[in-house]
């Protein structure tokens, strides 16, 4: 009866961290999407001033900061 305890309690921890792992990775595959959407939109509404301003001028996009806790991985501003 013991070893069968000991079973159920590994089976638990094991689904559980599975399940926060599965959640988590979630988070961070939805974060990277929303960050290549904004970048996209960022970089196109850039171009216009592509031909007018400093040539070598990158920095149009801030991806926001990852926060895997929260539902899609990041909080708005």
């Amino acid at each position: 009866m013991n070893k069968q305890a000991q079973a159920s309690l590994e089976f638990t921890l094991g689904f559980v961290i599975t399940i926060l792992l599965v959640v988590l990775t979630a988070n961070v595959f939805v974060w990277l999407n929303h960050c290549v959407v904004r970048r996209q939109v960022e970089y196109e509404n850039s171009r216009s001033e592509a031909g007018r301003t400093n040539v070598g001028k990158s920095d149009f996009f801030t991806p926001p900061k990852l926060n895997v806790f929260v539902s899609g991985g990041y909080v708005e501003k």
